[in-house]
C-alpha cells in the first residue's frame, strides 16, 4: 500500500435550509416527535411486541421494528419478540421489515406508565419489495409513491446481486448499464449518461473521489457493507445540484446512527467467486450506551486476474479494505453525531490481452493505488421551531489521493483532492382540511481543491467553489399529488496553473444557472397510478474538460479540453404508469432528455504529438437529445412462483446533424423465473443485449449477446442468529460476449462463467 502526503487545503461552509441530505430524510419524513417538556411526574411507557408469519403463525426472527419518529429500533428474537422501553406517551407508527415479507406499518399508542402489547403478522411475498425510498425527494416513501422513476436494492436481493463494484451490482436494473474497464474500474451508466453526469452518493453525500473524471477511476464506495442502494433515473438537479443530469445512485449505510437500538446486534458476510479467485468480507455491529448510539464496520476484498472465455485478462487483480465508525446522541427531540470512514483500493487496469495491445496502453497495464478518508457530521432538532417542524445540519470532509503506476514502477500520474460541504435544513409539514403540505427552503455549499502531478498527466490543478439556494414544496389532495421547486447554483473554477499550452489562454470561470422541476402523480384506483414530470437541470464543465491538455496514463488517451466551454443545460420529461397489487407489480415509462451544449470527447483520428502513443480526443459541444423507455413487471403466477421481465431502450443523437452520440448502450432485456419462500429461493434468468450498429464516427459497432444465470439460496435461524447462504452462477454457458460500453471491447471479451457464494449472518 502506498501512503500519500497531504498538500491541499479546502474549507467549505454554509448556512441555510436544504432538502437534499439523505441522512436527514428518513427522520424528517416521520411525524415530529412530541416535545420532551412534559408535566412533572409524567412517566414514559413501553412497547412489547411479537412478529409472526401470517400463514403458519410461526415466530419471525430478525425483523426490524422501528419507531423512527423517536429514533428507536429493535430486532425480533428467536421467539419473534421485541421490546422498546422508555417511550414518551403519544401516537406513533411502528414499521416492521424483513426479507421475504411485505413491509408492514402498525399504529401504536404509548401510554404513560404502561406497556403496550402488539402482535404483528407479516405476509410472505415472492415479489421484490423495495420498501421506503429516500433519495427521490424530501420524504421517505414507498417505491409506488415516488415522483420520479426509481428502484432500490436491499436485503436478500442486494446480497444476491452483490459484485465487485457499485456499477456491477446495479447493472441490469431498468435503465442502468455498466461501463467496463476491468472489475474495479467500472462506471455506472443511467439512460446513456455516465461520468460527471451521474451523481454517486454515500448516505446522501458526494463521495469526494474523482471516479467521474475518467473511465479508469474506480468509485471509492464498497457495496459489500451497504444496507441498500437506491437509483433515481433522470435529471435530479433540484435536490442534488449539478452533475445529476443522468440520475443519482445513493449507497446507504447510515454511518451516523439516527435510531438508538435496544440491544447490541450486528451482521457479517463473506463472499467467494470463481471468475477471479476472489474473496470479500464485511462485518458491522451497532448498539447503544444510554442515549449514545454507535456503529462500527470493517470490510476487505482481494481478487486475482479475471477469467474470460478466451483466457485470463492480465492486470485486473485488486485488493483493498474499508472501515467506518460512527456515534450519535439520540433523543426523541433530535440527534447529533459524527462518523469517519477509511477506504483503500489497489487495482489493475488492463493493457494487453493474449499479446494484443489495447490502443495507447503500456504492455502489462497500469496499477492504481487509491485511498479516501472522510468525515461526516449530522444533527437534527425534531421538536419544531417556529413555522418549521424540524431543523437539521450536516457537513462532510473528504481527503482523496491516488497514483497511477506504470509497469516499470514509475508514477505516471498522482491525483489528490480535498473537499468539504455543509448544509442546514428546515422543513415544514402540516395538513389544512383535505390539503397536505410539506416542503423546505435551503442553502448548500461545497468546495474542493484538485491537484495533479506526474510525467503522464494532461490535466491541471484547480479549485472549485459552489453555492446553492433552493425551495421545495409538495401538495396532496386525496388521489392527486403535486411536487414543485426551484434551485440556483453558482460555482467558480480557478486553475492553479495558467501557463499557455494547446488550449491557448487558461483562465478562471464562473457559472450560474437555475434548476427547477414540477411533477405529479394521480392515483387512478385499482392499484394503478400515473405520473409525469418536467425538469430543468444543469452541469458545470469539469476541471478536466476545461483544462486538460495532455496524456492520461490509465485512460490510454491524449485529452484536449476547452477553457471556454459553456455549462450544459438539460430539459427532461418523464411519463410513467404503475401497477401494484398483492400478486403483481410493474412500471413502464418513457423519457426525453434534451441537453444544450452537451460536452463530448470525440476521437480526432490522430496520435499524440509527444510520443505518438495515445489516440487524441478533443472536447467540444453540441446540442444532443437522449430518449427512450424502460419497464419492469413481476407477476406471481402461482403461489411463491414469480415471473419477471425488464427492458431498457435509449437512443442518443446530436441535434445538428442527427448523428449518433458515442457510447450509447444497446437495447437490453431480461426474463427471469423465481420460486421464493421465506426460508429458501431458486431462480433462473436469461438476459442480453441487441447488436449496437448506431455508432458515432470512429466508434466500432458490437454484436448482440444472450446470457444465462441461475441462483439458489437458503435462510434459517439458529445459534442466536439469522443465516443465509446464496449461490449464484452467471454466464453459465461461458459465452464469449462484448459489451458496447466496455473500453477494452476491441481486444478483450467480458468475464466468463462465474460461481459466487455468499454467506450472511445477522445477530
Amino acid at each position: 500500500m502506498i501512503f500519500f502526503r497531504h498538500r491541499g487545503w479546502i474549507a467549505a461552509m454554509s448556512l441555510g435550509i436544504a432538502v437534499s441530505a439523505y441522512p436527514l430524510m428518513p427522520v424528517l419524513a416521520q411525524t415530529p416527535a412530541p416535545s420532551s417538556t412534559r408535566p412533572a411526574g409524567e412517566r414514559n411507557g413501553a412497547l412489547s411486541g411479537r412478529v409472526v408469519d401470517g400463514e403458519g403463525g410461526n415466530p419471525v426472527f430478525g425483523a426490524a421494528a422501528r419507531i423512527t419518529a423517536l429514533g428507536r429500533s429493535d430486532l425480533s428474537r428467536n421467539d419473534g419478540g421485541f421490546s422498546l422501553q422508555g417511550l414518551p406517551p403519544g401516537r406513533y407508527t411502528l414499521v416492521l421489515q424483513r426479507a421475504g415479507y411485505t413491509p408492514t406499518e402498525v399504529p401504536v399508542v404509548i401510554t404513560a406508565g404502561e406497556t403496550t402489547s402488539v402482535t404483528v403478522e407479516l405476509r410472505a411475498t415472492a415479489l421484490a419489495i423495495a420498501g421506503l425510498v429516500v433519495t427521490t425527494g424530501g420524504t421517505a416513501r414507498s417505491a409506488d409513491e415516488v415522483f420520479q422513476p426509481a428502484s432500490a436494492l436491499g436485503g436478500s436481493e442486494l446480497r444476491q446481486r452483490l459484485s465487485t463494484s457499485v456499477a456491477a451490482t446495479i447493472a441490469g436494473e431498468p435503465g442502468i448499464s455498466e461501463r467496463y474497464n476491468g472489475p474495479a474500474a467500472s462506471q455506472p451508466v443511467i439512460r446513456g449518461l455516465s461520468g460527471d453526469r451521474v451523481l454517486v452518493l454515500e448516505d446522501g453525500n458526494r463521495s469526494g473521489d474523482v471516479a467521474t473524471s475518467s473511465g479508469d477511476h474506480a468509485v471509492s464506495i464498497d457495496p459489500a457493507s451497504a444496507e441498500r442502494i437506491e437509483i433515481v433515473r433522470g435529471p435530479a438537479g433540484l435536490l442534488y445540484g449539478s452533475n445529476a443530469l443522468g440520475g443519482v445512485i445513493n449507497v446507504i449505510r447510515e454511518d451516523v446512527p439516527h435510531t438508538r437500538p435496544e440491544r447490541t446486534s450486528g451482521q457479517a458476510s463473506i463472499q467467494a467467486e470463481s471468475v477471479n479467485s476472489g474473496m470479500s468480507s464485511s462485518a458491522e455491529v451497532h448498539g447503544a450506551a444510554s442515549d449514545i448510539a454507535w456503529r462500527a464496520e470493517v470490510s476487505g476484498r482481494f481478487a486475482g486476474d479475471t477469467q474470460t472465455p478466451l483466457g485470463a485478462l492480465p492486470s485486473t487483480d485488486l485488493s483493498g479494505y474499508g472501515a467506518g465508525l460512527g456515534a450519535s446522541w439520540v433523543r426523541p427531540e433530535g440527534f447529533a453525531g459524527l462518523a469517519v470512514r477509511d477506504y483503500q483500493l489497489t487495482y489493475g487496469v488492463p493493457g494487453t490481452f493474449q499479446g494484443q495491445e489495447i490502443p495507447g496502453a503500456p504492455e502489462g497495464g497500469v496499477t492504481i493505488d487509491m485511498r479516501r478518508i472522510s468525515g461526516l457530521g449530522s444533527a437534527a432538532w425534531l421538536a419544531g421551531w417556529g413555522p418549521f417542524s424540524s431543523i437539521a445540519l450536516d457537513g462532510t470532509w473528504t481527503w482523496y489521493k491516488h497514483q497511477e503506476i506504470e509497469p516499470s514502477g514509475d508514477i505516471g500520474t498522482e491525483i489528490g483532492q480535498t473537499s468539504g460541504s455543509a448544509r442546514l435544513v428546515a422543513r415544514h409539514h402540516h395538513t389544512s382540511g383535505t390539503t397536505r403540505r410539506e416542503g423546505a427552503l435551503g442553502l448548500w455549499a461545497m468546495g474542493r481543491d484538485f491537484s495533479v502531478t506526474g510525467s503522464e498527466t494532461g490535466s491541471r490543478p484547480a479549485r472549485e467553489y459552489v453555492g446553492a439556494v433552493f425551495g421545495y414544496e409538495e401538495l396532496g389532495w386525496n388521489r392527486f399529488q403535486l411536487q414543485f421547486g426551484a434551485r440556483y447554483d453558482h460555482s467558480r473554477v480557478t486553475p492553479l496553473d495558467t501557463s499557455p499550452g494547446p488550449l491557448g489562454e487558461v483562465f478562471a470561470r464562473n457559472f450560474g444557472a437555475v434548476s427547477g422541476s414540477v411533477a405529479s402523480i394521480v392515483d387512478l384506483g385499482a392499484g394503478v397510478s400515473m405520473g409525469v414530470s418536467a425538469s430543468r437541470a444543469f452541469r458545470t464543465p469539469s476541471i478536466e474538460e476545461l483544462f486538460s491538455d495532455g496524456p492520461h496514463l490509465a485512460e490510454f488517451s491524449y485529452n484536449i479540453g476547452n477553457p471556454s466551454l459553456s455549462p450544459e443545460i438539460g430539459l427532461g420529461t418523464d411519463a410513467f404508469i404503475r401497477y401494484s397489487s398483492s400478486r403483481a407489480r410493474g412500471e413502464v415509462g418513457i423519457f426525453r432528455n434534451g441537453i444544450h451544449d452537451f460536452v463530448h470527447y470525440l476521437p480526432t483520428g490522430e496520435m499524440d504529438p509527444e510520443q505518438n502513443r495515445y489516440p487524441v480526443y478533443q472536447a467540444g459541444q453540441t446540442d444532443a437529445v437522449l430518449k427512450g423507455g424502460e419497464g419492469t413487471a413481476e407477476w406471481e403466477v402461482l403461489p411463491s412462483f414469480v415471473l419477471r421481465s425488464t427492458f431498457s431502450l435509449v437512443r442518443g443523437n446530436r441535434t445538428d446533424n442527427g448523428s449518433p452520440l458515442p457510447e450509447i448502450p444497446p437495447v437490453q432485456w431480461s426474463q427471469s423465473a423465481r420460486y421464493e419462500r421465506p426460508w429458501w429461493f431458486a431462480s433462473l434468468e436469461w438476459h442480453g443485449g441487441a447488436a449496437q450498429k448506431r455508432v458515432a464516427e470512429n466508434e466500432t459497432p458490437t454484436d448482440g449477446y444472450s446470457l444465462l444465470d441461475a441462483g439458489i439460496g437458503f435462510r434459517w435461524s439458529g445459534w442466536g442468529g439469522f443465516h443465509s447462504v446464496t449461490v449464484n452462477a452467471s454466464n453459465l454457458t461461458d459465452t464469449v460476449w462484448r459489451d458496447h460500453l466496455s473500453r477494452i471491447r476491441a481486444v478483450a471479451p467480458q468475464p466468463g462463467r462465474n460461481l459466487r457464494v455468499v454467506y450472511h449472518i445477522e445477530l
